[in-house]
């Protein structure tokens, strides 16, 4: 009994170490209290366990008495963070949003010296007619689901760039997008969580595509689904957007974005 007693004693201390280790990268910067309150532990043992990560430079004490990541946090995760493959952690989301609705759905990573994002993962529709989406090259802004979904979290001259970039639209008659159509837009993408166009990139196509954020909240992308027209029900728009922001939210949360509520959220 005693060993197994003693087994168990070590696996919760371990599964502790661990929360605790997640509360730091998660906090960035924090007090006993709160470090206390999150974990669930008394603030005694809460002080004992932030002292042993002191001891090996994974948390540090700032100039006002509060914790923050230590160096050799900073270190391992800058080691991780380099050997991150985009379209590897973007794959197990696409196939399950694909899945659910056997459509195209794509990952782009946006490319700010171009002003442009490039699709770097798909996961393609099982139809006969289906949307061939082609990795690996500089699409417009402008002309797009995924790109317009990025368009709100840009910086306003990145977004001036974008314009100026657009190129002739996909489609005949259709007008130049302006900065005023964009901002009115951005009211809509931030409130709904994702850009929804009937034929913003191609002949006959809907997309619905969400942002993805990294660890540090920056913008990195998006992921979208694409459905022909022909096969397109507006009645499960809802149903579509959802998924696509639930995907995105994954993604974004698996690179260690922790998503901020917003004033009035329980």
């Amino acid at each position: 009994m005693a060993g197994k007693d003693g087994a168990a004693q070590l696996s919760g201390t371990i599964e502790r170490t661990l929360r605790a280790i997640q509360c730091v990268a998660e906090f960035g910067e924090f007090s006993l209290k709160d470090f206390a309150s999150e974990i669930g532990i008394p603030t005694s043992t809460a002080y004992r366990l932030l002292q042993s990560l002191a001891n090996v430079n994974f948390v540090e004490k700032s100039a006002y008495g509060s914790y923050r990541i230590g160096s050799e946090l900073y270190r391992l995760s800058s080691l991780v963070v380099r050997e991150v493959e985009y379209d590897v952690v973007a794959r197990p989301f696409l196939r399950e949003l694909g899945g659910k609705f056997q459509e195209t759905c794509a990952f782009a990573m946006y490319i700010p010296k171009e002003t442009a994002f490039s699709i770097v993962e798909t996961v393609n529709a099982v139809h006969q007619l289906q949307y061939v989406v082609e990795k690996f090259t500089h699409r417009s802004m402008i002309w797009g689901a995924l790109g317009r979904s990025m368009l709100p979290f840009l910086p306003d001259d990145h977004v001036r760039a974008a314009l100026k970039k657009q190129g002739p639209p996909p489609e005949p008659n259709m007008p130049e997008v302006t900065y005023d159509d964009l901002r009115a837009e951005a009211e809509v993408v931030m409130r709904e969580g994702c850009f929804v166009a009937t034929s913003p990139n191609a002949v006959g196509t809907n997309g619905t595509a969400a942002a993805v954020f990294d660890s540090r909240g920056q913008l990195l992308g998006s992921i979208g689904l694409t459905v022909p027209i022909v096969r397109y029900d507006p009645a499960i728009q809802p149903e579509i957007s959802a998924a696509v922001i639930e995907a995105a939210r994954g993604m974004s949360a698996a690179l260690g974005h922790r998503e901020r509520r917003r004033t009035g959220e329980p």
